[in-house]
């Protein structure tokens, strides 16, 4: 199990951006989008993360005073975490997250990643959980 801590508001993942240049059409991902992910690989290699083979899981705690829908954060984490933590995150098999409010300063994702099966258990014992009630 790998534990990360990425300090600063966490960013939602930007609409693509389509912009028209002469005939052509161009796509690209909003910058304040890019320099998050970008920020996300940073923390990522500074506390040595290394990169996992296979189906994964991850638990994502976003700590933010800030707007963004947590399907928004996490797939610029996800993206961010891409050729650092995995390979891609098609290997990304199961999510749990939360958005979680707090005061400004404070603010933070963190995120464990593990491999599947082993995140594939604690969401069977939460399961197990909640139906004992």
């Amino acid at each position: 199990m790998i534990k990360i801590v990425i300090p600063g508001r966490p960013v939602p993942k930007g609409r693509h951006q389509v912009r028209l240049y002469g005939r052509k059409v161009i796509t690209y991902t909003p910058a304040k989008t890019r320099e998050y992910e970008k920020a996300v690989k940073v923390y990522a290699a500074k506390q040595k993360v290394k990169k996992l083979d296979g189906d994964v899981g991850i638990i994502a705690v976003f700590y933010t005073s800030g707007p963004g829908d947590t399907d928004n954060l996490i797939k610029s984490l996800l993206d961010g975490l891409n050729g650092v933590a995995w390979e891609d995150d098609r290997q990304v098999k199961l999510v749990m997250a939360l958005k979680q409010g707090c005061r400004k300063g404070q603010e933070r994702t963190e995120v464990v990643i593990m491999q599947a099966e082993k995140a594939e258990m604690i969401m069977q014992t939460l399961l197990s959980l909640a139906e004992a009630g």
